[in-house]
């Protein structure tokens, strides 16, 4: 991976948390659900797959190890749904840019984009670049969700 493919990735990372936040601004206040989530739930859920990325990548950038997630993805999202209680989608908005800015210098600081940053709870390892695509990927796809 090159510093040029990992700036493109940060850059579409960068993209799609712009157009969610543009999304969830313009739908502050909806209660419509796909399955059991409403966009607030859906907020709550992509701020902590930031920061779980975050402390991964910085963890092995200072040379220890990759984040382990011990719980399924369900009990994870669940979790991060309940640890913004009491927070409506503006307040959990101030959290989205210093948590951006964070994932941007914690990609740039790898020195190995390849490397693992993030282990979830079946086994399955995931590098820093990887982790970045997932989450355009993801902030995307949900955002298309929501909008239908």
């Amino acid at each position: 991976m090159t510093e040029q493919n990992m700036e493109t990735l940060i850059s579409s990372v960068e993209d799609a948390v712009k157009s969610a936040v543009t999304f969830f601004e313009a739908n502050a206040e909806s209660e419509s659900r796909i399955g059991l989530w409403t966009p607030r739930e859906y907020l709550c859920h992509m701020i902590y797959w930031h920061q779980a990325t975050i402390e991964g990548m910085t963890s092995v950038a200072a040379g220890g190890e990759a984040l382990q997630i011990h719980s399924s993805t369900d009990e994870m999202n669940a979790r991060a749904v309940g640890r913004q209680a009491g927070k409506d989608v503006g307040q959990l908005l101030e959290l989205v840019a210093p948590i951006q800015e964070s994932l941007v210098s914690a990609a740039r600081a790898l020195p190995d984009a390849n490397a693992v940053v993030l282990i979830n709870g079946s086994g399955s390892e995931m590098s820093g670049a990887q982790r970045l695509e997932r989450i355009a990927s993801h902030w995307n796809e949900h955002i298309q969700e929501l909008q239908a």
